[in-house]
């Protein structure tokens, strides 16, 4: 029988952004606590792990928010193991509200097992494949933009920035959630130097609902890298538009992380609307001084 673990959190008014709502960020971190601890209650605590050399890397991760969560919302991450092979492990969230049950957002992401001291990926023990049933079968989320058209020759936006020691994790790496704040502030910053600053959306009665992304990790940052992220407008649609960012170290040119996100429009009211097709044009042309 697969082996799924439940998680409870209490929303904290600290983890509210601008908008008053958790964002995408904040629900990658539940997502990561209830792992470590899914895994420390078959008996793999982080310390265990740390003891023999070995741990996780996450090299896919998907997530879908689905429903705002605010200030004291209870809500309960779910999560299994759907896939183990190789040296790779899936894992899937379902998020939902505690009591009513209402699923606030989905995600999935593919780890990769890891001898520490070398960086190499190492085999998953076979009496782990054999103890923990999988489902198999792997739902589509339902991230990517649908009845959408690709873009061409849209503006590459770029913004450098330098690795903070506050943004490392435990085996002083950056920590997977802070791209996603990355790849955020490269969209806000793409839409000021397109002539639409974030706080001004509200007075053109639209605003973006918080992103669904796709992402792929390919090698880490470290402490002081230079790092560049290069972000464009790749599909379109009526209510909505997908953007790429790609996150490479500045000296070596090696792409570190790739970004597939999507950013649907709503009114005022949060009810979808379509897309402004002034900002829509502005932000494909770029810059235009």
């Amino acid at each position: 029988m697969t082996h799924r673990f439940t998680r409870r959190f209490r929303v904290r008014h600290y983890e509210l952004d601008v908008t008053g709502h958790v964002n995408d960020v904040t629900l990658v971190r539940y997502m990561q606590e209830a792992a470590i601890e899914a895994s420390t209650d078959l008996g793999f605590s982080p310390d265990w792990y740390r003891q023999h050399g070995v741990g996780w890397v996450v090299r896919r991760l998907s997530v879908l928010p689905l429903a705002p969560l605010t200030y004291g919302d209870e809500l309960e991450v779910n999560t299994w193991i759907s896939g183990m092979r190789g040296v790779r492990s899936t894992r899937e969230y379902d998020l939902t509200l505690a009591g009513s049950g209402e699923r606030v957002a989905r995600g999935r992401a593919e780890w990769v097992y890891m001898d520490v001291p070398t960086g190499q990926p190492i085999r998953i023990p076979d009496e782990w494949t054999a103890a923990l049933a999988t489902t198999g079968k792997l739902e589509d989320l339902g991230v990517r933009l649908r009845d959408s058209r690709q873009t061409e020759d849209a503006y590459r936006y770029n913004r450098r920035r330098r690795v903070q020691y506050y943004e490392l994790d435990t085996v002083q790496h950056v920590n997977h959630a802070v791209y996603l704040h990355w790849a955020g502030q490269a969209y806000f910053d793409a839409l000021h130097a397109a002539g639409h600053p974030a706080k001004d959306t509200h007075s053109e009665e639209w605003m973006t609902l918080r992103a669904a992304h796709e992402v792929q990790y390919f090698a880490p940052a470290r402490d002081n890298e230079d790092i560049e992220i290069v972000s464009w407008v790749c599909e379109m649609s009526e209510v909505g538009m997908a953007w790429t960012h790609e996150i490479y170290n500045v000296d070596t040119r090696k792409l570190l992380v790739r970004d597939y996100s999507v950013r649907g429009f709503v009114n005022l009211e949060r009810e979808p609307t379509a897309s402004p097709q002034k900002l829509i044009l502005d932000v494909v042309r770029g810059p235009t001084q």
